[in-house]
């Protein structure tokens, strides 16, 4: 977490030193105070246009100066709490710190907390789930890296869960990383129970549900979506992204999963500059990679994968949805073969890890 430091104090500006010394993490020093600044301190003379600037080149902002203020510069620029960054407000007497934005999702709280921890504040959090020492499904989400689903159902489960309704939260059993995620829950102090007892729909009021499946639930309830697929496409020339974009949705209904729990497109070197498929990957949000002909024909050759003819005189390699799915899952079967679809062809495998997010190349 790389966060920024805004001061318009010599206090403020004191104080932001003392946070940079103290916290493990990247910390950068704004002031609009003159004199006796601390090195490396970035002077300012306009607030709201280096908060427009710096708004989200930060993953946390802590404002030292006045509440009132700080709402009233880092107003015009909240869009979501999904991308919003954390703010914390303190006094340059360091006496409070206030979580102010994107309390759970964006890390403000935890930000709060450490930032008190930091200079002997003390952490001021509203959010109603942390008042009340419960459970937030939000939290979970950010410290499992799931994607929410749908996201609007959010802060209804919330209040339910505030409201002392019943709603236990479940995991797929099936999914690679299910330990991992009941490891973490644990930790958090929130117990996963076995995904079969959604059955018994009388036992909750709303629930929260860890998986990559579809399913039907008439209760409340949210998704907390893992990254478990790998989309091989294969596309013709000219694909659009509509095009494209259809047949990954149709191809993940198809298996039952969630669109939410897609990891990685790939395909193959031929297709790099398709603006269709380029443009899916983004509008998903999604990294994409990439296959030489060589390595696709090793995973081919590897899993006797069926040839394409036409896909061969073409590119020079007869499988890419296929080939490409098993390689950006690094797995050694498809969760769904090759499926033809208006110009483009899909095929899924599971992804075990993020393999990517540790790859140079990917970064």
């Amino acid at each position: 977490m790389k966060i920024a430091v805004l001061s318009v104090t010599l206090k403020g500006a004191l104080l932001g030193e003392r946070l940079r010394q103290t916290m493990a993490m990247p910390v950068d020093l704004y002031s609009r105070a003159r004199g006796g600044l601390p090195e490396e301190t970035v002077p300012f003379e306009n607030l709201s246009e280096l908060v427009g600037t710096i708004f989200n080149q930060y993953d946390g902002l802590v404002f030292i100066m006045a509440t009132g203020i700080v709402v009233r510069v880092v107003a015009p620029h909240v869009k979501d709490k999904r991308s919003d960054p954390a703010v914390v407000v303190m006094d340059d007497a360091g006496i409070h710190a206030i979580s102010l934005l994107a309390g759970h999702i964006g890390g403000a709280n935890e930000l709060t907390e450490k930032v008190a921890t930091a200079v002997g504040a003390r952490p001021v959090i509203t959010t109603a789930t942390d008042v009340a020492h419960l459970p937030a499904p939000d939290v979970l989400a950010v410290k499992m890296e799931l994607a929410i689903e749908p996201f609007e159902d959010l802060k209804l489960v919330n209040a339910a869960i505030v409201a002392g309704e019943r709603v236990p939260f479940f995991l797929d059993p099936d999914l690679a990383q299910a330990s991992k995620y009941m490891r973490i829950a644990t930790e958090l102090g929130v117990e996963l129970l076995d995904m079969q007892q959604l059955q018994d729909g009388n036992s909750y009021d709303a629930a929260v549900v860890i998986t990559d499946k579809e399913l039907y639930l008439p209760q409340l309830h949210i998704y907390l979506r893992p990254p478990t697929l790998s989309i091989g496409v294969g596309c013709r020339k000219g694909a659009t992204s509509n095009q494209i974009g259809n047949a990954v949705k149709e191809a993940c209904r198809k298996i039952g999963r969630s669109q939410q729990s897609i990891a990685i497109m790939c395909s193959s070197v031929a297709k790099q500059e398709e603006i269709g498929l380029l443009a899916t990957a983004q509008q998903l949000e999604l990294p994409i990679q990439f296959y030489s002909n060589e390595e696709l024909q090793e995973m081919i050759d590897v899993y006797r994968l069926d040839i394409s003819k036409f896909v061969q005189d073409e590119i020079g390699v007869g499988n890419v949805c296929e080939a490409a799915a098993l390689l950006g899952g690094r797995a050694s079967s498809l969760l769904l073969p090759k499926t033809v679809y208006p110009k483009v062809t899909v095929a899924i495998a599971e992804v075990k890890f993020r393999w990517w997010e540790s790859d140079p190349a990917m970064a």
